[in-house]
């Protein structure tokens, strides 16, 4: 087989087993909880999210009281100096008997001599890893102006400090596309650069069989790439011009540095939200993760207007955690609660959908915490907007 066939063979392979999303659900977890020890939390995550598909392992092999005992045996040089001898060895003589019970039942299999377990873990990156490997850029005045303005609108430097958008803004590069030009190839194993579009406008497509599937659109302002930078996984679209595209670049090294942690959990947060909506069940990972990079977290307080009945609306929400009340002005000047709606439920969507005004009133009933999505970005998210002409009418607001 030639190498173009290897790499179309093991794609096809990848796509059929799902391994690309199985692979970013692990990271992510990964991340979130930064276990001590990868290896072991793997194995159990494994076991735990594909109970069926991993029956055959015994899961008394890989329970996590064992390794606790082994890491607790060997994390913290204090604490085991203030053991008393006897505590010590009462202590390794527990950890060695669930060895020794561990390879006694193997043996039966395989017989082989007794060995004592150790715990392999990832190394731990400091936070200044990549400093000394930042490129800076020369750029002129009106340059970084521009990067700043486009920063601003994204979501994924909203929550950065100054000191880190001045990194942004020095280590951003330019470069072009004409029309036409595939700027990001899905599947590609080799994605180490995250785009920031300055104008122009770019296509997102997932290959689904022979199918091609448009599932976002990009313009000035928005963000793509994000994937395989943050996960290491390949690239899970492709991202194509349409006509003249100007890009600001970050480069792998300079994204991990300044972006990954906050993308990361913030990413994870809303995606978790996203799972338990039964309006998102049937989208595939992709798709909940675009989602989820659009998300903008509101608060409002007890009996405070979230939207007013007659405005122009601009946003689409999802109810985060609390409960609103919904209300409609009557034609003799009464006003009439017509639905609550409370965790995992959303509205606002008519207005974007038909640009008719908004039909009610929605009023915070105690704490709120809404998840929002501007009108720009709700029109160029196809995955979020058929599934809501499908469901419009659901709540009429």
């Amino acid at each position: 087989m030639t190498s173009k066939e290897v790499k179309t063979e093991l794609r096809e392979y990848l796509d059929e087993k799902k391994l690309n999303s199985l692979f970013v659900m692990i990271v992510e977890a990964i991340l979130t909880k930064k276990p001590q020890c990868p290896i072991d939390f793997m194995v159990n995550f494994l076991l735990d999210k594909y109970p069926n598909e991993t029956s055959s392992i015994e899961k008394r092999f890989v329970k996590e009281t064992p390794m606790s005992l082994v890491m607790a045996a060997t994390s913290n040089k204090d604490e085991e100096e203030e053991l008393s001898e006897s505590e010590e060895e009462e202590e390794e003589e527990e950890v060695l008997s669930v060895e020794e019970e561990r390879s006694v039942s193997k043996e039966s299999r395989n017989p082989r001599p007794k060995k004592r377990r150790e715990s392999i873990c990832a190394e731990k990156l400091s936070d200044d890893k990549y400093d000394s490997d930042l490129k800076v850029i020369e750029k002129s005045e009106s340059e970084m102006a521009r990067i700043s303005e486009i920063c601003m609108k994204n979501m994924f430097f909203s929550h950065l400090d100054e000191q880190q958008m001045k990194t942004i803004q020095d280590t951003m590069f330019l470069i072009e596309h004409a029309d036409g030009d595939v700027i990001i190839r899905q599947g590609d194993e080799d994605g180490d650069k995250f785009y920031c579009i300055d104008s122009g406008v770019v296509d997102i497509f997932i290959n689904d069989g022979e199918e091609r599937k448009l599932v976002k659109t990009c313009q000035a302002g928005d963000s793509f790439g994000e994937l395989a930078l943050l996960y290491g996984a390949p690239r899970a679209a492709s991202c194509i011009a349409s006509g003249d595209v100007r890009l600001w670049t970050l480069d792998r090294i300079s994204f991990k540095r300044v972006l990954m942690k906050t993308t990361v959990e913030v990413r994870t947060v809303n995606k978790s939200f996203l799972e338990m909506v039964p309006l998102f069940s049937n989208l595939d990972e992709y798709e909940l993760l675009t989602i989820s990079d659009a998300l903008h977290e509101e608060s409002f307080e007890d009996s405070q207007a979230v939207l007013t009945e007659g405005e122009a609306g601009d946003k689409f929400y999802l109810i985060k955690e609390g409960n609103v009340v919904c209300t409609k002005r009557q034609s003799d000047g009464s006003i009439k609660e017509v639905k609550r709606l409370t965790t995992g439920e959303y509205f606002g969507e008519l207005a974007l959908l038909t640009d008719k005004p908004r039909q009610a009133t929605v009023t915070a009933e105690g704490s709120l915490t809404i998840l929002s999505i501007n009108r720009e970005t709700f029109n160029n998210l196809v995955c979020i907007k058929e599934l809501l002409v499908r469901n419009m009418g659901t709540y009429n607001i």
